[in-house]
């Protein structure tokens, strides 16, 4: 009687595991939905001559209302973000371990002679000076240091 039982119920959980594993043959295709920014953001955009030359400039909206283009710029990613009003916000460009400026790499093998450079942005804001953000792993240990145009760590 024991082996039945076990033989029922060995039947109905390889049973369950099977019919959990069948795949739906419905297939959704999604596609994003093109965004466009306001008139006075794409203006401000337009008007700025660091910019102006971008034509493959990809729009998005954050949480917070502000509008990012996103593009390539001299073959460096770059997103830059305007409030709704068309204000400039901050632009952030994404650096390829070695187009990273002489004087960031520079100082970063003197600081860190055995460190490998993973990735790296240049950060402008209103508020602050630009800036470059590098993450680098130093024997093992991961590090964010931050420095300014001319190569000097800053905190």
């Amino acid at each position: 009687m024991k082996k039945v039982t076990l033989l029922i119920c060995a039947a109905i959980f390889t049973s369950g595991i099977a019919f959990s594993q069948q795949k739906s043959s419905k297939k959704t295709k999604t596609t994003a939905k093109k965004v466009e920014a306001p008139a006075p953001v794409k203006d401000a955009f337009a008007q700025n001559a660091e910019f102006s030359a971008a034509t493959d400039a990809q729009w998005s909206k954050t949480s917070g209302g502000n509008w990012i283009a996103s593009f390539n710029r001299e073959n460096v990613k770059t997103a830059v973000e305007y409030n709704a009003e068309g204000a400039w916000v901050a632009t952030r460009s994404s650096f390829e371990t070695g187009n990273l400026p002489e004087s960031v790499l520079g100082t970063l093998k003197n600081k860190y002679p055995s460190a490998v450079v993973k990735e790296g942005w240049k950060i402008e804001r209103a508020d602050v000076a630009a800036y470059f953000k590098v993450n680098i792993d130093d024997n093992g240990t991961a590090k964010t240091v931050l420095l300014n145009d001319a190569g000097t760590i800053v905190d």
